[in-house]
């Protein structure tokens, strides 16, 4: 059992860097839309990926929120993101050369804060999330992406989940294609 365990170390060791010299690293950085319940929050985000084939990578995200909105009904009440951070598995699929389609699945977990009168409470984010979407490539290392995650939160406060619309500029530091 150790040779075998030894033997399995030793051709990690020696394919991982093969593996990583192969993936593609990127970073996006834009703007989301938090449409939850009855307010929509706006927010900056980040995503840093890897691709391990054309098809397939892995990402996480973290967003920030831009300000406190207005719930609607005109209670005078307030809600904000205060952040939320996800990690995915991303599948990609080449369309047309420099267009992919791209599905996500993963979970997020963040967390909103809202205030009436000067009282506030705090409501979770967290929950699976899966998404579809787009990205266009204008250059090898430069594109934009654009698109949808539903999270399905686990807090009671928040019925219905939370639809978040993305929009972001792409950077890639290497191209395995």
């Amino acid at each position: 059992m150790r040779k075998l365990a030894a033997a399995a170390i030793v051709v990690g060791a020696a394919t991982a860097p093969n593996a990583i010299a192969e993936s593609e690293l990127y970073v996006t950085g834009g703007l989301t839309s938090f449409d939850a319940e009855s307010v929509d929050l706006q927010a900056f985000n980040l995503r840093g990926g890897i691709e391990f084939h054309e098809l397939l990578g892995a990402e996480f995200e973290a967003a920030f929120g831009l300000g406190a909105e207005e719930i609607d009904g005109g209670s005078g009440a307030e809600a904000e993101l205060e952040n939320q951070f996800g990690g995915f598995i991303v599948a990609r699929y080449p369309v047309i050369p420099n267009l992919d389609v791209l599905g996500r699945i993963g979970y997020t977990s963040g967390e909103l804060q809202t205030s009436n009168n000067g009282v506030s409470s705090d409501a979770d984010l967290d929950g699976f999330a899966f998404g579809i979407g787009g990205e266009y490539m204008f250059t090898e290392q430069l594109g934009v992406r654009g698109d949808y995650t539903r999270v399905e939160v686990d807090d009671d406060t928040i019925d219905g989940g939370v639809n978040m619309f993305s929009i972001a500029g792409v950077y890639k530091f290497g191209s395995v294609r």
